[in-house]
This record gives C-alpha cells, structure tokens and sequence, in this order.
C-alpha cells in the first residue's frame, strides 16, 4: 500500500488506466463486475495452487533455480508454458 501510495503521489496522482485486454473486452459496470469477478476467481485458484502445492510458482523458479536443480528448471518451464498457453486460449474464446 506504501508502494502505491508513493508511487500516486510522485505521479501526482492515481495513473490507473485498466486492465488491458480485460478492460478492453468488458466496459461499463456490467464489465467491472465480470472484471472483478474474474480477478477474484483468479486470485482464489492461485492462492488454493500455492496451498495444495506447499509454497508458490515464485519461490519455487527462484530458490529452485538458484540452487541448480534440474526439477525446478522443468517445473518453471512448465509454468510459464502453461501460463502462456492459458493466456493465449483466453484471449482466443473472449
């Protein structure tokens, strides 16, 4: 919240302009309903990954990777894979 109130200020006020596609895709409040909706479901099924996994995407590529281990340098390709798979797919059906 520092972060973002230093950053408003320093700009010299809120500089938020959307969500890219998804702001594009949905207007009007009917669109920020499905937008908060999506973000929402979204944030859910990371944090539910994360718990079922035992820790996140992040810590895994980060720690994972810097101590040279041949399953995290498979399991961080693998998330991006799917990750940039997922975003192609959704933007093709929306």
């Amino acid at each position: 919240m520092v972060g973002g109130a230093a950053f408003a200020l320093i700009a010299g006020g809120p500089d938020f302009h959307g969500y890219g596609w998804l702001t594009d895709t949905f207007h009007g409040t009917g669109g920020t309903v499905v937008s908060v909706a999506i973000l929402l479901a979204a944030g859910v099924l990371i944090g539910y990954g994360a718990k079922l996994a035992g820790g996140c995407t992040s810590g895994n590529g980060l720690t994972g990777n810097a101590m040279t281990s041949p399953a995290a340098a498979v399991a961080t390709a693998t998330f991006f894979a799917t990750a940039i798979v997922v975003s192609f797919l959704i933007k093709a059906v929306i």
